[in-house]
């Protein structure tokens, strides 16, 4: 008989580790664009030394396995956990490259999604000030524009995100005008400070 239920992961440890580090970064990470925009300097610190600590956690835990924290190393929850922390690791962006590049085996071995390695490879690629591929990366603008980052030959888009397992882009529209407020909608271009915003 078939047990429906996945395997449990090989390094509970670690999975439980990467799922305390998302969570802590998780409030910040939905917090909706306008908030951001006004968190005080004392809240900024704060973020930026959780943001520091889950990059280093997550480097730990890469060196101890050799690999991506795929699927099969610490469960589907655990490697989507590796994933937030990975894009929001901006400050050590060779850092994001080398993680690109292990989350790119894990997928080719069936351990990690192409939808995730799409968001970081979006990531790393507006990081280097490079056009991304896949529209997964925005800027929220303080009169409630959000702002897709420039997006590589934009009419295949769809295309490109149905190849790797993304909802079409006015769907994504959608949920994030959801999460940022009525008062948010996709613009092509505005010039006020911004704050990133991931899909």
């Amino acid at each position: 008989m078939n047990d429906p239920r996945p395997p449990a992961p090989g390094y509970p440890t670690l999975a439980e580790d990467l799922l305390g580090r998302q969570l802590r970064g998780r409030d910040y990470w939905r917090t909706p664009g306008a908030e951001r925009l006004a968190m005080t300097p004392d809240a900024l610190a704060a973020l930026d030394r959780t943001q520091h600590d889950n990059t280093a956690g997550l480097k730990r835990i890469v060196e101890r396995l050799g690999r991506w924290p795929g699927r099969s190393a610490v469960g589907a929850d655990a490697c989507q956990a590796a994933v937030d922390i990975a894009v929001h690791s901006d400050h050590d962006s060779a850092f994001q490259w080398t993680l690109l590049s292990l989350l790119q085996k894990a997928v080719d071995i069936g351990d990690a999604t192409s939808a995730q390695h799409a968001h970081l490879h979006d990531r790393c690629l507006v990081n280097a000030g490079q056009v991304q591929l896949y529209g997964t990366q925005h800027s929220y603008h303080p009169d409630g524009l959000l702002e897709p980052h420039p997006i590589a030959d934009p009419a295949q888009l769809d295309t490109r995100r149905a190849g790797v397992g993304l909802p079409p882009f006015a769907e994504q529209a959608r949920r994030l005008r959801e999460r940022h407020g009525p008062g948010a909608s996709i613009s092509a271009a505005a010039e006020d400070e911004s704050a990133p915003v991931a899909e």
